[in-house]
């Protein structure tokens, strides 16, 4: 037997190391807790901020102020200073010295600057830390307010919508958004263009849905960045375009122009500015969109760049909404 094993059977007396036995459930539970504690004490680790940090405490500690140290430049210096050269481009480099070739005690032209780059460092870690923690405490928009706005139909201006696409459709599916109980997309059918409605409003879309409509359950952006470039024929946005924010309504109409063919038309249909005290509420309060005056939807069809903006042909003298009709370029 060799002199370093224990003999045969000792891994079972007390005290000696030996093979495990089958954990306890109590021993498992608190092997879990432990691991539990370390991961959560150490979570820092590899996210941004403690990446940060970590990179500029090691430059701190290698150049700065605090506890400078070697490096490939202060190497170079070193070897010319071996070499007998008693001036180059790296003098400023060099620790200053007196006459009797002892230094100074004074810093080199490199561990000031590093000292103010490393300083520079921790105020803008500070900055970021403040800045994340302004961002966490902003308040963010109802969830699902736009779900309050009743979905009005087209009306009178289905008729002259649907005329006006059915003419200059280049072929490819009619996108109307919001759809709502789907009147627009079967007067498109019933016409020969194909069609389909996207409503985010489950009860809405499923009327629309029984009634025969294609109709897709979802925000019409979300919807339009899933289609295929130059996919569609032609789209119609109404109900959506009266609760979105502006920077929301920039990206539709992107999204909008993406999707559409060439010479294919895009229709908006809007709510007509309103006074406060004409406003509805809740939905009115708790939306953050307000409908546009028309002179902007202009602008904005136009910076988005569509053609041909003007307003939809055939409109009832007195339907109060604004109808803008315009197309992608060709």
């Amino acid at each position: 037997m060799s002199a370093g094993l224990p003999p045969t059977g000792a891994a079972d007396q007390p005290g000696e190391l030996g093979e495990p036995e089958n954990p306890t459930p109590a021993d498992q539970a608190r092997a879990a807790a432990a691991l539990h504690e370390a991961f959560t004490r150490l979570s820092p680790q590899g996210s941004d901020a403690w990446n940060f940090l970590a990179a500029f405490t090691h430059l701190g500690d290698r150049y700065g102020p605090y506890h400078p140290g070697a490096s490939a430049l202060s190497d170079a210096v070193a070897a010319e200073r071996d070499e007998g050269r008693r001036s180059g481009p790296l003098d400023r480099l060099r620790p200053r010295r007196d006459r009797g070739g002892r230094p100074e005690g004074g810093k080199t032209d490199l561990e000031e600057a590093m000292g103010h780059v490393v300083e520079a460092f921790r105020f803008l870690s500070a900055r970021v830390e403040t800045l994340e923690a302004r961002l966490a405490a902003e308040d963010f928009p109802v969830d699902g307010a736009a779900w309050l706005v009743p979905a009005r139909p087209l009306g009178t201006l289905a008729a002259p919508v649907a005329a006006y696409v059915s003419a200059r459709t280049p072929g490819g599916v009619v996108v109307h958004a919001d759809c709502g109980e789907g009147d627009l997309v079967r007067l498109l059918r019933e016409g020969g263009t194909e069609a389909h409605g996207v409503e985010p409003r489950g009860a809405v879309a499923l009327r629309a849905l029984e009634r025969g409509c294609s109709v897709t359950m979802a925000e019409a952006s979300e919807y339009l960045a899933s289609c295929a470039e130059g996919s569609s024929g032609g789209v119609v946005l109404s109900g959506v375009v009266d609760r979105l924010p502006l920077h929301a309504l920039l990206s539709l109409l992107a999204r909008s122009r993406r999707v559409l063919r060439r010479a294919a038309p895009l229709v908006v249909v809007t709510e007509p500015v309103a006074s406060v005290a004409a406003r509805q509420a809740p939905a009115s309060d708790l939306v953050d969109g307000r409908p546009l005056h028309q002179a902007t939807w202009e602008l904005l069809l136009q910076r988005a760049g569509f053609a041909d903006v003007a307003p939809l042909p055939d409109q009832a003298d007195d339907e109060p909404r604004v109808a803008l009709s315009a197309t992608a370029p060709s």
